[in-house]
């Protein structure tokens, strides 16, 4: 009945590509009996990895397909070898030699790794990755949406750039979802604040970031985080009419959180100015957390 209701109860196979995809979400389709898979290709080589029967992973984009060939250069782009070789772009036929080098491997632009199964995983645009101290690159928007899937985890900014070893990440929990797996776990609060500083929270939220750091090269894999005071708000120019995360804003307004994070500090003590509907403004004084996982 469900599957009749989405229109789909008819459909043998289904596949998806492009945007990231809540690894959640395959398991629903999967679950009630609609057999989605994931692909990825480019219109300059066609389709070059997919899931087979029997071998899906939400979080992967499948090993290769045949007479196709993988793999990831030393940048850690995604490179591609293939039958089905476009010949040229469209009255510029020249442009190929900048894509294609001199062993026939086309340079994707893609940043990803392969896995233990030689399954593709694909993070980002290389245009898109940063950079960390020791060289090594990561992007930030594919664990940011990796972890906004997670029912608990309402915002998140990841952080890390060249003067820093490690990343790290600024949580805003979902109030009203961690409030009910509170109440039904029979841990008490008051406030966001007290509820966002408990440690059985900050164990409900390793668990989500663990799962998304499993899909993540070593280096690109989240030490610390703390979960916010408080949520992000628009009216305090942190977030856009959309809901979009400012991050030079944010980053620049909890740098003493975001500095604390790459020491050894366990609390860092907050100072924040909040400003109310009515137009009246406080000042908010608090302690966040830091927490760390894998040993960070």
């Amino acid at each position: 009945p469900l599957r009749n209701k989405l229109g789909l109860n008819k459909t043998r196979y289904a596949y998806t590509a492009g945007a990231a995809v809540s690894p959640d979400i395959i398991r629903f389709f999967q679950a009630v009996g609609i057999n989605v898979k994931q692909l990825y290709g480019l219109s300059e080589t066609g389709v070059n990895t997919v899931h087979r029967d029997g071998d899906v992973d939400p979080a992967t984009s499948g090993p290769a397909l045949p007479r196709n060939e993988v793999k990831i250069s030393q940048k850690g782009e995604i490179l591609i070898r293939t039958d089905m070789m476009f010949l040229g772009y469209y009255k510029d036929l020249e442009a190929k030699k900048e894509k294609v080098d001199g062993e026939g491997w086309f340079h994707t632009g893609d940043f990803g790794y392969i896995d233990e199964k030689k399954h593709l995983i694909v993070i980002d645009r290389m245009a898109d990755m940063k950079e960390l101290a020791g060289g090594h690159k990561y992007s930030p928007q594919f664990t940011e949406i990796r972890l906004r899937f997670s029912p608990y985890i309402k915002d998140v900014l990841i952080i890390g750039g060249k003067n820093q070893e490690y990343v790290t990440g600024i949580i805003n929990i979902d109030f009203e979802n961690v409030g009910r797996w509170a109440e039904a776990n029979h841990i008490s609060y008051t406030t966001f604040l007290d509820i966002s500083q408990k440690d059985e929270v900050a164990d409900l939220i390793k668990t989500d970031i663990g799962g998304v750091n499993r899909v993540l090269p070593e280096k690109a894999r989240l030490k610390r985080f703390v979960c916010l005071h408080k949520e992000f708000d628009a009216d305090e120019a942190e977030l856009t009419r959309t809901r979009k995360i400012r991050r030079a804003f944010v980053e620049d307004r909890y740098k003493n959180i975001i500095d604390g994070m790459y020491t050894s500090k366990d609390e860092i003590g907050v100072k924040s100015e909040v400003t109310y509907q009515d137009g009246r403004k406080s000042v908010m004084q608090a302690f966040v957390k830091v927490r760390s996982l894998n040993g960070g």
